[in-house]
């Protein structure tokens, strides 16, 4: 046998040494410094790992060391702050001298756990002496390791992705690595970490496990940041003041532009550009809350990295402007903090209260015209909004058309409707550029007014819930091959992200004049539909097993006036958005003629699940 299986009685005989391995004296960062090297595909700066480099995860890396007591490390962090080094010391560290299973969580599998380990596992490996001579080469002679599957003596590293349940509930484990948490979907199983932190019991009753949670924060009440709340331990990653020494937490209001400073909250001395390097130099970790020891959070931001610049951090603040979703993005990623919800939570009275009279009925600053239909069992409701620069919107009309679907009436009225031309001020007449309609329901009714209709600009569309998905999630090719033979001359159904399209719209209901989306409403519209408007709010939803997510939650009864929102607005989106832009004369349709397609649509899947949860 020795013969003919060589390398599997080297494995065997190593893991036996290695379970009655006494514990390392080295910590996760002493072990970094000496035996860890960078690779030059996966850092700036290629060869031997200094914790100089980045002095902030020091701290954090001990914690993660055999000896230290804590089972559980959270760190709420920034992008360019280098934490996801940390993640690839801890897994060095193990696989070198303190080996056990490793399940490694990215949100999939594919394309971000794979990437993980061909982009920055299989790297390290290669180009760290101690570590390479451990791991085989993934699917290598007489290799049990995989891609996201790697076997070393006394353990293996299982890469798994959030959305795929199989992948949690396997054997035991002693080291759990989740990576960008607040990105996990919730799965039909349940929540993926508590899946996953079943697998830790074994080990945890030991009081040998280890847990590692890295994530920039969404929102206050959920994934990392509930995470964070619950540590026993909170850690900052403070800079000092030059001239009086006392620390802060930088913040975005303590930076000033032309020229850039940054002033101390204590003092009121300023430092500019010249003292960065000093100051950040200054670093360091300060408790700010300390119950326990089991279980320790960490929180730093992109001002105090080492890997970014204050202008560059100030200017990506800047460029986000009143864009909600870009400036949602840099509070999370670049200042580490939850997003406040700005623009979730609407008074309808704040609305109605501030209606105008256009004086005609399409104003001049409206470019372009789109309608968005949702199909009720005995009616048809339709809003019609018109679109100027920056987004900035007028509903122009809002009517509900009696009749059932299953006939054709109703379809003919909101036939004309589309077709009607709208006359401005300025001696324009505008027709409508496109119309969604929601094929959710009475979908083959729907397929035969759009087939009827003869204009590709009337998009049957499909609503699909879902946080995480885009506002133009595809088309219906990409959820369901069988569903693509329903297409509609060669053009299927699209999918749109219903979720994202009402926080856009939230945002622009929010927005101040002159801003961008700001929602102008006419004299005379009633208060049922301000309430069906903003008859929603996304509040955070607790389901037993399952990991709270913030939803879009009915508060009531009707909701037809958002949907037709929603579906007006997806409509100029799949038109494009950019057109709205042009000049008036280029914008106004005098022709029944539409105008050619923009958008490419991607191929066709080779195999894809049909969406599971569609939106009416």
């Amino acid at each position: 046998m020795s013969d003919q299986h060589p390398a599997l009685i080297r494995i065997l005989t190593v893991s036996v040494r290695a379970a009655w391995r006494p514990p390392p004296q080295l910590t996760v960062d002493e072990w970094a410094d000496r035996f860890r090297y960078l690779s030059p595909e996966a850092s700036a700066e290629a060869g031997p790992w200094r914790n100089a480099r980045a002095p902030y995860l020091t701290q954090i890396m001990r914690h993660l060391s055999p000896a230290h007591p804590a089972e559980r490390i959270v760190c709420k962090m920034s992008s360019q702050t280098g934490k996801t080094e940390a993640i690839l010391n801890f897994v060095g560290y193990i696989i070198d001298l303190d080996p056990g299973p490793i399940l490694a969580i990215q949100p999939n599998v594919t394309p971000m756990g794979e990437a993980f380990s061909k982009d920055r596992i299989a790297p390290m490996l290669r180009d760290s002496p101690t570590l390479a001579e451990k791991v085989g080469q993934a699917k290598a002679r007489n290799s049990a390791s995989t891609i996201t599957h790697k076997v070393f003596p006394g353990g293996h590293l299982t890469i798994a992705g959030a959305n795929s349940p199989a992948g949690l509930a396997s054997r035991p484990i002693r080291y759990l690595v989740c990576d960008e948490l607040d990105r996990w979907d919730i799965t039909k199983e349940g929540d993926p970490l508590l899946l996953a932190r079943k697998r830790l019991q074994t080990y945890r009753a030991r009081r040998t496990a280890k847990e590692l949670i890295v994530s920039s924060p969404t929102y206050a009440d959920l994934g990392v940041c509930a995470e964070y709340d619950r540590c026993e331990q909170h850690h900052e990653w403070h800079l000092a003041c030059l001239k009086c020494g006392q620390t802060q937490l930088p913040r975005l209001e303590h930076f000033t532009p032309d020229p850039i400073t940054y002033t101390c909250e204590h003092c009121g001395h300023s430092h500019d550009l010249s003292d960065e390097d000093l100051v950040k130099s200054t670093g360091q970790w300060v408790e700010v809350k300390n119950a326990g020891e089991s279980t320790v959070g960490f929180t730093m931001n992109q001002w105090a990295s080492n890997f970014a610049r204050w202008d560059d951090t100030l200017a990506e603040w800047v460029q986000a402007g009143d864009d909600p979703a870009r400036k949602q993005a840099v509070t999370n990623t670049v200042f580490a903090l939850p997003w406040d919800g700005e623009g979730e939570k609407i008074e309808p009275s704040l609305l109605s209260q501030r209606a105008e009279d256009y004086g005609a009925d399409c104003p001049s600053e409206v470019l372009a015209i789109t309608l968005g239909a949702d199909v009720q069992q005995d009616r048809i409701e339709v809003e019609v909004v018109g679109w100027g620069a920056n987004l900035e919107s007028w509903s122009l009309d809002y009517q509900v058309i009696p009749g059932e679907p299953t006939g054709r009436e109703a379809w003919d009225d909101l036939l004309d409707l589309y077709r009607q031309t709208w006359e401005t001020p300025d001696g324009r007449s505008l027709r409508a550029c496109a119309m969604a309609v929601d094929s959710g329901a009475y979908t083959q009714h729907v397929y035969e007014f759009v087939k009827r209709a003869r204009d590709r600009w009337v998009i049957p569309i499909k609503g699909a819930a879902g946080m995480e998905r885009d506002a133009i999630a595809g088309d219906i090719r990409q959820q369901n091959r069988r569903a693509a033979k329903r297409a509609i001359n060669g053009k299927p159904p699209e999918i749109l992200g219903v979720d994202a399209i009402k926080r856009t719209i939230y945002h622009h209901l929010a927005a101040r004049p002159g801003k961008v989306g700001f929602c102008h409403f006419p004299m005379g519209r009633a208060e049922e539909y301000y309430l069906q408007l903003t008859g929603e709010r996304l509040q955070v939803v607790n389901q037993r097993g399952r990991r709270a997510q913030r939803r879009w939650v009915p508060i009531h009864p009707h909701v037809e006036a958002l949907d037709c929102r929603v579906y007006a607005y997806g409509a100029l989106l799949l038109y494009g958005p950019d057109r709205v832009k042009r000049a008036p004369e280029k914008v106004t349709q005098t022709t029944s003629e539409p105008p050619p397609m923009p958008i490419k649509r991607p191929k066709p899947a080779r195999r894809s699940g049909y969406a599971s949860s569609w939106r009416r």
